[in-house]
């Protein structure tokens, strides 16, 4: 067996390790620029900037990619989170009072929020990384994460899939909940990108058309 190729820092177990180490470091990243609640939107577009570039592996310095997104980012980002966590505050508070009161009437209440609040998740799934990847307005952002999320209805559900599955470990290892978002937006940054790669290929062909 060849040790030089074992230890060269090409092989694809080193570049993977590699990659997992940058997951770790942009994890914590996350979690200290989330702390003030109303930087969530922010610290998760800039997240996801670096992610996505990690599965098209051209990610760089993960400070400088995070704080530099964070920066770009922030405005929009945040417009965007501040009434989505209004909003899904508001979602959860008329689901709980509706099955407290628990008559007919309030239980139809009741699956038209949990309708409300699957559109809800499906936008906030995908609005972030779109901003992150795409410079569209706000409105064009939020319509985009409806459609995309919708169309691609598999990729939404694989993503969810992988959220279920990363709380599942979690739950049994606490300690790793530490690196939870960057785990997800690691590995479902793969799904995205595919869905978004369509797109893009389609806008730059309809562009050559022109």
């Amino acid at each position: 067996m060849d040790m030089n190729r074992i230890f060269d820092p090409e092989n694809p177990f080193w570049m993977f390790m590699s990659k997992i180490a940058d997951v770790l470091c942009i994890s914590l990243l996350w979690l200290l620029f989330s702390i003030p609640v109303v930087t969530i939107g922010a610290s998760t577009t800039a997240l996801f900037q670096f992610t996505l570039k990690q599965s098209a592996n051209e990610e760089g310095y993960v400070w400088h990619t995070f704080f530099n997104a964070f920066k770009k980012n922030f405005k929009q980002a945040t417009i965007i989170w501040i009434p989505a966590l209004l909003l899904g505050i508001l979602l959860i508070v008329e689901a709980y009072v509706c099955l407290a009161v628990g008559t007919p009437f309030s239980n139809m209440l009741f699956f038209a929020f949990m309708l409300l609040g699957i559109i809800y998740i499906l936008i906030l799934m995908w609005v972030f990384p779109i901003i992150a990847l795409f410079e569209v307005s706000t409105k064009k952002a939020v319509g985009n994460a409806f459609v995309m999320a919708v169309g691609n209805l598999h990729v939404s559900i694989t993503i969810a899939v992988i959220a279920a599955a990363l709380i599942w470990v979690f739950r049994h290892v606490p300690i790793l909940s530490v690196f939870g978002m960057g785990f997800f937006a690691f590995f479902s940054s793969y799904f995205f990108r595919s869905v978004f790669r369509r797109y893009m290929d389609a806008e730059e062909n309809g562009s050559k058309e022109q």
